[in-house]
């Protein structure tokens, strides 16, 4: 997950976002992989896709998982995991979401990061 919190801030970067806006896509990218990866067995993995939109920043992640949907859960402050949907949407403001892939095969779950 350190990998993706990196490349997603290396392209936030070159791409010129704010550093606060940087840190958001870092943080986001790494929370979104890192659930694909605890809660998918697929068999291709987990991509992470980056790209501009009108408001800022996207953060996909596609898995091969289509019967895991994501959640926000309540957060628990004693356990270690089972924030990270909780802190993306903090995050976004709410301005994330996930669908289904053509024929169940897999899922694609989204964050946009607005630019300050």
């Amino acid at each position: 997950m350190g990998e993706a919190r990196d490349l997603a801030g290396q392209w936030a970067d070159a791409e010129g976002f704010p550093a606060g806006v940087i840190e958001d896509v870092r943080l986001v990218a790494s929370e979104l992989v890192t659930n694909a990866v605890a809660h998918v067995a697929g068999s291709w993995g987990v991509v992470l896709r980056l790209y501009r939109c009108d408001v800022g920043a996207v953060v996909e992640v596609w898995d091969s998982d289509s019967a895991y949907p994501p959640r926000i859960g309540e957060p628990d402050f004693v356990r270690e995991s089972g924030r990270g949907l909780f802190i993306v949407d903090s995050l976004t403001g709410g301005l994330w979401g996930w669908q289904c892939l053509a024929d169940d095969k897999g899922k694609v779950t989204w964050a946009a990061i607005r630019c300050r």
